[in-house]
């Protein structure tokens, strides 16, 4: 009678488990889909097809200029005066420092004095958002425009930058990417002269 009784809570037992058991893989399948549909939202790596390389023609990198009095930090050629992103630090009276950079690209429909909104993409990581103005740079018989935008000093999109390989603009539907090899050592040294 023992051993009846003993096998019957077995046998519930078991039967109780299996009862369970598409409860539990349905439940870690249901997992296993969430993770995909989160490494499916992660955002790919933007082609270069797209975005295209906006310095290599030139053979442009990055060069930290380390004048104590006006640090500055450009992706340039070295071969001329061909800028094509500059960094500048602006301390403030208050003791704050702002990062100008200036872009010298023509983003579509822009003219003198307009405000936009664009992103920049460094490698994989998240898109960084930055409000830039089209102001007027070069000599009065040259004259044209270019975006620029205030950044403070530690902002996201500086750090990303000395540590990443690519960032990845689009301005306004003008895409371009710009490597960032050796921005990592130019920009921390920028970043230390502007504190």
């Amino acid at each position: 009678m023992m051993a009846k009784a003993v096998r019957s809570v077995t046998l519930a037992a078991a039967t109780l488990a299996m009862g369970h058991a598409p409860l539990f893989a349905q439940e870690s399948e249901v997992k296993s889909s969430t993770a995909t549909a989160e490494e499916a939202a992660r955002p790919a790596l933007p082609s270069r097809l797209d975005y295209p390389d906006a310095g290599q023609a030139f053979g442009m990198g990055w060069h930290y200029n380390g004048d104590d009095a006006a640090p500055a930090l450009a992706f340039k050629s070295l071969q001329s005066d061909n800028r094509f992103w500059t960094m500048a630090c602006m301390k403030q009276p208050d003791g704050t420092v702002r990062i100008s950079n200036v872009i010298a690209a023509a983003p579509k429909e822009m003219i003198g004095g307009d405000r936009f909104g664009f992103t920049v993409r460094v490698d994989d990581g998240r898109s960084i958002g930055v409000l830039a103005r089209m102001m007027p740079n070069g000599a009065a018989e040259k004259l044209s425009y270019s975006p620029q935008f205030f950044l403070p000093g530690s902002h996201d999109l500086l750090t990303a930058m000395a540590q990443g390989q690519r960032a990845f603009v689009n301005l306004n539907g003008h895409k371009f990417s710009v490597h960032l090899t050796g921005s990592g050592d130019a920009l921390k040294s920028f970043l230390a002269a502007c504190q």
